[in-house]
């Protein structure tokens, strides 16, 4: 199938050309440099921006927030729903190393 048989098909809508296309793409990129030209011809330095900014900080807390939410309540469901152990067991120390006792024993 050629291109003038695919174009009479698609009608008025699809019969733009290769050369249009890729002068629409290159012109977001011509005004952005337009933009920094009149700054550069203004004066003012652009101020570069930080990466770590309030909310970069915001977003890490809140996803150490929801991993910590996850353990316990990943502890809270295998070892008292699924364990049928105390709330109380499941957060206490002294059952992680009785565990971690039982898994790494020479015997």
């Amino acid at each position: 199938m050629t291109n003038d048989s695919q174009a009479s098909r698609s009608g008025a809508a699809g019969s733009r050309s290769m050369e249009d296309v890729r002068e629409d793409a290159r012109q977001p990129a011509a005004e952005a440099s337009d933009k920094s030209s009149r700054k550069a011809a203004s004066g003012s330095k652009a101020k570069k921006k930080s990466r770590f900014t309030g909310w970069w900080y915001t977003r890490k807390l809140i996803v150490l927030a929801l991993f910590v939410g996850a353990l316990s309540g990943g502890l809270y469901v295998g070892f008292v729903v699924l364990g049928g152990g105390s709330m109380a067991d499941a957060f206490n120390v002294a059952t992680y190393k009785h565990i971690f006792d039982l898994v790494f024993s020479d015997s």
